[in-house]
């Protein structure tokens, strides 16, 4: 075993490969996912223009555009007064949830949160 280390492989046993020359197109590479993109993008329809939304998921924010759907269900608004003014975090579906967010920005931040209903 010693003898197969120090003298290697002999030159009729050695494998030989040719070396594969590999041509990288990046366009044409991205051209699936663009035309799923113009697709998809063609079948939501057009876009209306809303602010963005933030959720929270698994302790993450989360931001989204909104659609008209989601604007008519939003029921408590919540402001924050800052020095320059009166500042709109977001509004958000249920009173519930409402109370989390501004409970959970007077641990963290200290800051006061104002609940206003939107109905």
């Amino acid at each position: 075993m010693g003898r197969a280390f120090r003298d290697g492989v002999s030159q009729e046993k050695k494998v030989r490969m040719r070396v594969k020359r590999r041509s990288w197109k990046p366009l044409a590479d991205l051209q699936g996912l663009s035309g799923r993109t113009k697709t998809i993008g063609s079948e939501m329809g057009p876009l209306v223009d809303v602010p963005a939304m933030v959720r929270i998921e698994n302790e993450k924010w989360v931001f989204e555009r909104v659609s008209q759907e989601t604007l008519t269900h939003l029921t408590h608004r919540l402001v924050v007064h800052e020095v320059e003014g009166p500042r709109t975090l977001g509004a958000t579906m249920d009173l519930e949830t409402a109370m989390q967010v501004a409970q959970g920005m007077a641990r963290t931040d200290g800051s006061v949160v104002l609940i206003e209903p939107l109905r």
